[in-house]
């Protein structure tokens, strides 16, 4: 798949119309051709190959016809570092799970002081703070801080970066695998483009014996309600050379797979409109670069003007410092001249000031601001002010979370599932009676939080305002504070609370004693 771009006759008839290709159909393929060339530019290849129209490194070019020189080649990627700084807003700060207990007792009876839950609403109350418990468990072992950020890059790149749950039954764990958008093939219902009837995931790997490419796929599909898994290899002409994991029933009614897009336009499954503004951007920004440095250069080392010399006398010129060269007149009426020809940098402002628009444009296209939350380490900036200054971002960011919440708590649902499904195996790593506690409620929420300084003073302080003026609870505080398992951290301070009550005590006999 690296070379998705060869227009060489040679290769028309083994990649544009190979059975692999035809499988994909046009639209598939023009995406996967797309995203790889995204990918490609991110990596640095900014530059488009005369002869083979493929994305090429800087020093990769050839010299255009019709120079004297090697002109400068020169790609300053502030596309990979915007797209980074994109990533890090969005998925930099660290985000929490909240499972709120559904309210079985009567609200008002639980609003009075002498308040005892139900045994029912007890029950309830350990099962939510059970799932919470392993929703986090599950984010630790699969360091989902460090995932998300990557997956976050592959989904601005891409338009769309997918997971797949897999369990492991030799450790009895779960693993959530992200694999960019190239790599998968989402089939979806004909009612319902969001509703996946099947998904491939298709990969490449070298055959050690022949060092020919093969083609690994592996399928997921929803047959009258069942998931079934199959997974083979095979070469270029579609041919079998392997199955791996025959067609088979997963015993599940779900597919174990979440997709999530960067969605635009409500027809659109794939956006990366964004993308290729900001390589338009960042292709200009590089021939500026390239010709200021070759002005710089022209400047430096400007040409050498021999006149009214014999001919010749340029080629015995040495170019070194102190260099001294005799020269006769060719006329005898006309004296010889050595001389430089200079220009002087008279484009200097007008470079700046278009340099400055072109940039301007690239972060106005990406929402960045002109400065970074690394940079703010002065102090002196409440949240209300950085919320000011980061409005744009902050906006966009949001707007991400909005795809990515669902899914993420889709992924939590379907992980809950598959363990249920699981949970008899002979190895299993989680606590079977909280997986069996959980029972079908899978409601979860994430709680996103922004990559800007600190502001939990402020927050605490909003927070014991609104309590003591009867607005908020103390769980409703704890949890926008996203402390984990409120109900156990509530008991705890009470515990604390008697402990000094009994210690302070002058009629206790323990603490006379």
């Amino acid at each position: 798949m690296a070379d998705y771009n060869l227009l060489s006759p040679q290769s028309m008839d083994e990649l544009l119309f190979s059975p692999y290709q035809q499988a994909l159909g046009r639209s598939t393929w023009q995406r996967i051709n797309q995203q790889l060339r995204n990918y490609d530019y991110y990596d640095g290849k900014q530059h488009i190959h005369p002869e083979t129209g493929q994305l090429v490194k800087a020093k990769d070019l050839p010299r255009p016809p019709g120079l004297d020189y090697d002109p400068t080649r020169y790609a300053t990627n502030y596309f990979k570092a915007f797209i980074k700084r994109k990533a890090r807003w969005q998925m930099g700060g660290k985000h929490g799970i909240s499972v709120t207990p559904k309210q079985i007792d009567d609200p008002i009876e639980a609003t009075k002081p002498d308040y005892e839950p139900s045994e029912a609403q007890r029950r309830e109350n350990e099962r939510a703070e059970a799932y919470e418990r392993l929703l986090y468990q599950l984010w630790r072992e699969n360091k989902m801080r460090e995932k998300l950020l990557a997956a976050a890059r592959d989904r601005l790149i891409a338009g769309r970066v997918g997971c797949k749950i897999v369990f492991n039954p030799n450790t009895g764990k779960i693993k959530w695998i992200f694999r960019p958008d190239y790599e998968i093939i989402p089939v979806y219902s004909d009612d319902d483009y969001e509703e996946l009837v099947a998904v491939h995931f298709v990969s490449f790997i070298d055959n050690e014996e022949t060092g020919e490419e093969l083609i690994r796929k592996q399928t997921f599909s929803l047959e009258n309600g069942e998931c079934f898994l199959e997974e083979a290899v095979y070469d270029y002409n579609l041919d079998l050379v392997e199955q791996i994991t025959p067609k088979q029933s997963m015993g599940l009614d779900f597919i174990p797979v979440v997709l999530f897009p960067v969605n635009d336009l409500s027809g659109d499954s794939v956006d990366y409109s964004e993308v290729n503004d900001m390589k338009e951007q960042t292709d200009i920004l590089n021939e500026m670069n390239e010709d200021a440095i070759d002005s710089l250069k022209f400047e430096m080392f400007p040409m050498t003007a021999v006149l009214d010399a014999p001919e010749g006398t340029a080629a015995k010129m040495a170019i070194a410092p102190g260099a001294v060269v005799e020269a006769r007149g060719a006329v005898d009426s006309r004296a010889p001249e050595i001389k430089k020809v200079e220009s002087g940098f008279r484009w200097k402002e007008a470079f700046k000031d278009q340099y400055a628009r072109v940039k301007a444009a690239l972060h106005e296209i990406t929402s960045l601001p002109q400065i970074v939350p690394q940079e703010l380490n002065f102090g002196g900036l409440n949240g209300e002010a950085l919320h000011v200054l980061f409005h744009d971002i902050i906006q966009e960011t949001e707007e991400h979370w909005l795809s990515w919440g669902p899914r993420l708590e889709e992924l939590h649902e379907k992980t809950i599932r598959y363990l249920q499904a699981r949970v008899d195996r002979p190895v299993f790593a989680y606590d079977r009676e909280v997986v069996k506690l959980i029972g079908d409620d899978y409601d979860n929420e994430i709680k996103f939080v922004l990559p800007l300084p600190d502001n939990r003073k402020e927050l605490v302080e909003l927070l014991t305002l609104e309590t003591s003026a009867g607005f908020e609870s103390t769980a409703g505080a704890m949890q926008r504070l996203g402390v984990e398992n409120v109900n156990a951290k509530k008991q705890e301070i009470t515990n604390e609370i008697a402990q000094r009550r009994q210690t302070t005590d002058p009629y206790n006999e323990t603490s006379s004693a």
